[in-house]
């Protein structure tokens, strides 16, 4: 069943916001955080003061109250004009805070929510490990309890704002023989932990205002208290975050699509050849179509999905059987199918520019590296189409 969508006053509001900061504050910084590979602190200061980093939480715990709507309204904007900075609040939001509001005790909210989504606390989510990657089960990082504390052993890599958070959900194995259901668990733990240290972080592609940190845990006690939805819950917690960040990374991948359809509109526009803009070439009026009918399909995608999960509220207990399946498998076809659409919107984008946009230092030029990642991260495309199958061959296409 859809649900009717239309946008309130102050999440037009807030979508003007964000689209001045990005062009205003995020576009003039792009061109230096991109040649340094630096996290870009200033603009980040400025999301925090801005409130950006509390969009979905509820006001009783310093955020916003704007829902999972706000949140992908807010992704969107910033998706036209850069990827890190979609990608840091991603890992704050999606995965650092959504294992809170949804399974964190009130006193763990108070304590460690409250702060992040008033921005006074960086987050990041930690899942991933070098033998454990779509094999989540896999994970072999041990949680042994001991006393009043859990201590943990192990390494975590590609943790997005590793560097820099201020406090982790680490995914970690209470017992390696339950797999996946029972057997991880999820754990708060505070940047300064004894144990807990950052080790190699990667350079790569794209998305090079963020940090991709490995974590190294040695020894590192963790106090029972900071134990996220329970002892071998930590399965479900993850896949809860994760049906959030991939819903958002669509919105995401929306505003990219308008980014690369909107720089290869303007270049089109103004590049002459054989005496004509390129623009009323047939090729590239198909490219542009393409685009085009994209963003239509992909907002009304993502924002009926943001809006039946803002529907769902924020207590598991009182989820139906069949809303989970709901949420997942939409959650999967809109982060697959966006962010593939995005990749070809801006290889077209680059293709329109022809050899400009294959020079470094040009927007299209960046996007066509940080679109690489949308099909890999949160959940590899291939992963997306065995959750989006699975649900097929047991529910068949419910809506």
């Amino acid at each position: 069943m859809t649900i009717e969508m239309t946008f309130t006053e102050d999440q037009k509001a807030l979508r003007d916001t964000v689209a001045r900061f990005a062009k205003d504050e995020v576009t003039p910084v792009l061109d230096e955080m991109d040649e340094k590979e630096e996290f870009p602190q200033k603009t980040v200061a400025r999301m925090k003061e801005l409130g950006f980093f509390g969009v979905p939480i509820p006001e009783e715990y310093g955020g916003l109250g704007m829902g999972k709507v706000g949140y992908c309204i807010m992704l969107e904007e910033l998706g036209k004009v850069d990827a890190s900075h979609i990608a840091i609040l991603a890992a704050h939001t999606s995965l650092g805070t959504s294992p809170l509001l949804y399974y964190g005790t009130e006193e763990q909210k108070q304590k460690y929510l409250a702060p992040a989504a008033k921005g006074e606390r960086l987050m990041a989510f930690s899942l991933t490990e070098p033998g454990s990657g779509s094999d989540s089960g896999a994970l072999v990082t041990e949680a042994k309890e001991e006393g009043d504390y859990y201590i943990l052993n192990g390494s975590k890599i590609y943790v997005t704002n590793g560097k820099e958070a201020d406090q982790i959900i680490i995914m970690a194995s209470n017992d390696l023989s339950k797999g996946t259901h029972g057997g991880i668990t999820a754990f708060l733990v505070e940047k300064g932990t004894k144990g807990l240290r950052v080790g190699r972080c990667e350079k790569k592609m794209g998305l090079h205002g963020t940090s991709t940190a490995e974590l190294v845990l040695e020894n590192c006690a963790v106090p029972k208290a900071n134990v996220v939805g329970g002892v071998g819950k930590g399965f479900v917690v993850a896949m809860t975050a994760l049906d959030v960040g991939r819903v958002s990374l669509g919105a995401g991948s929306l505003g990219g699509i308008q980014g690369a359809m909107n720089q290869a509109l303007e270049y089109a526009k103004n590049r002459m050849q054989f005496d004509i803009p390129i623009v009323m070439h047939q090729a590239i009026q198909f490219k542009v179509a393409d685009m085009a009918m994209h963003v239509l399909a992909l907002e009304s995608m993502v924002y009926q999905a943001a809006a039946f999960q803002d529907k769902m509220g924020y207590d598991p207990s009182k989820w139906s059987r069949s809303d989970r399946l709901k949420k997942s498998r939409d959650s999967a076809i809109i982060k697959c199918l966006a962010s593939e659409w995005a990749s070809k919107a801006v290889t077209d984008s680059l293709q329109i520019h022809g050899g400009i946009g294959y020079i470094r230092g040009t927007p299209i030029e960046r996007a066509y590296r940080d679109a690489r990642i949308s099909e890999i991260f949160e959940g590899t495309n291939e992963i997306q189409r065995l959750i989006i199958a699975a649900d097929m061959i047991e529910r068949g296409w419910v809506q």
